[in-house]
């Protein structure tokens, strides 16, 4: 079981290749935000340089939020399109889980991504002898209230701003092992809050 992940939702574009839960590698680079340009050949790349192509890919795998609103469009249209063009299933992936895939480290992990200025998003996990178990959803809120909350919890870990397609491509791992894969019709970006021009927008209109 081969499965190609693609992680856009923050500065950094990166994808990994995982078969068989054994991750054979993952390549990330600074786009500049410019993850449309970027994406297909850094995949191509990847699969070259192991031999493959998008054909020999059994599981498209994509981090669908929270992170940039764009980022994450990007990531999961391209995951759509290829998924779509091969008739493969589809894993959309939380960057808070991904990142926690990612630690090795046992414990309460408090999973954080920076929103806003003072703004998080989070989410706390439980690892145990290499078992992960969610403990809660994934949320935004000030950064008082994700430190309340990891407080809570018992968090001992705390993980900030280091997603990554390789954990990206263990979370879908997970999700193959559990028999929770989509189509491609079916993974949609996870947003946790309005886009900034939305929210302008609703600022407009209630005024």
């Amino acid at each position: 079981m081969l499965i190609l992940a693609l992680d856009t939702s923050g500065k950094m574009a990166s994808c990994a290749l995982l078969r068989d839960g054994v991750l054979l590698e993952t390549v990330a680079q600074d786009s500049m935000m410019d993850h449309s340009r970027l994406m297909l050949p850094l995949c191509q790349q990847l699969l070259q340089k192991h031999g493959l192509t998008f054909a020999d890919v059994d599981v498209y795998a994509a981090v669908v939020g929270p992170g940039s609103f764009t980022g994450v469009r990007i990531g999961t249209a391209a995951v759509k399109g290829f998924a779509w063009a091969q008739e493969k299933p589809c894993a959309g992936v939380s960057s808070l889980l991904a990142m926690a895939c990612d630690s090795r480290e046992d414990g309460v992990l408090c999973c954080s991504l920076k929103a806003r200025p003072g703004e998080s998003f989070y989410a706390l996990f439980q690892r145990e002898q290499g078992f992960l178990i969610r403990l809660t959803d994934d949320a935004v809120g000030k950064d008082e209230e994700m430190e309340a909350a990891a407080a809570k919890q018992g968090a001992t870990v705390f993980l900030r701003d280091c997603q990554s397609a390789s954990g990206a491509a263990k979370a879908a791992w997970m999700q193959v092992q559990s028999g929770s894969l989509q189509n491609c019709h079916e993974i949609l970006p996870a947003y946790l809050r309005l886009s900034q021009a939305e929210r302008l927008r609703k600022e407009r209109l209630e005024q």
